[in-house]
């Protein structure tokens, strides 16, 4: 049965701003496109920390658009442990399947206290129809999504802890850059050694140990939840970072999906 989610307060007035500038980092959109995100938007809710949102095998029947906050994927083992397999930062979208009713093999919850708008599955239909751009934006997301998941089975399979989550972080201050949440070089940083072990494949003392050496080669400083890459320099070259797969420059097919929007 699909987790009930509790209802909040009225959106602030910026609460769309990290989805317009997630989707235009893939495609031009128009002003009546943005106008359709900002109504999209408007009635987000809040939810704590560590909260499920969605089951293993639930049906999800909405998307959700993540507008603050960090929430991701996660799967649980017989003996209780917990692998997260994607963050969903702010801008980011939880899309059901729209072909099938289709069970999810994996959960969805938050990180951190978030602000969320679930979009019902016809509502969200009705959206790609009528708003190329923005379903031609979602589809480049997706693939994306897609090529982060291979860099992060790359990262637990071939890369040590220090490169672990060096390359861990130099992703989540571009995909922060790209909504504009991250300043510079420094970023809020909310996540729990936990989070970070059950992300990165280590345990909590590996993970402790991996942030004091990163910090005591002058890498990284973290000082309560903010978050600073004094070397970015470094920490791209410690990770072997390239970014190239957090963007896309692909060439539509169909001639229609190219075209300029209307105003």
């Amino acid at each position: 049965m699909q987790k009930v989610l509790p209802r909040a307060g009225p959106a602030d007035h910026e609460a769309g701003d990290p989805i317009r500038r997630r989707l235009t980092a893939f495609v031009e959109l128009s002003p009546s496109d943005t106008r359709e995100l900002e109504a999209l938007t408007a009635n987000s809710r809040r939810f704590p920390a560590q909260t499920p949102l969605l089951h293993q095998s639930d049906v999800p029947e909405s998307a959700i658009l993540v507008l603050d906050g960090f929430a991701c994927r996660y799967k649980y083992l017989t003996n209780g442990r917990r692998q997260i397999t994607a963050y969903l930062l702010p801008g980011d979208i939880f899309e059901p399947e729209l072909d099938f009713r289709l069970p999810l093999d994996c959960a969805l919850g938050t990180l951190t206290a978030c602000r969320l708008t679930l979009v019902p599955r016809q509502d969200y239909e009705d959206l790609l129809r009528r708003r190329p751009r923005i379903a031609l934006a979602l589809q480049m997301a997706r693939l994306t999504e897609a090529a982060t998941l291979r860099e992060w089975i790359t990262n637990l399979g071939s890369r040590s802890g220090p490169e672990r989550l060096a390359h861990f972080l130099c992703e989540v201050l571009f995909r922060l850059r790209t909504t504009g949440l991250a300043s510079e070089n420094q970023f809020s940083f909310p996540i729990t050694q936990a989070d970070l072990a059950d992300t990165l494949g280590m345990s909590c003392v590996h993970v402790n140990r991996v942030l004091q050496k990163l910090r005591r080669d002058g890498l990284i400083e973290l000082s309560g939840r903010k978050l600073t890459i004094l070397k970015p320099d470094g920490l791209k070259t410690l990770a072997e970072y390239d970014a190239s797969y957090l963007t896309v420059e692909a060439t539509p097919l169909r001639p229609g999906s190219s075209a300029r929007p209307a105003a």
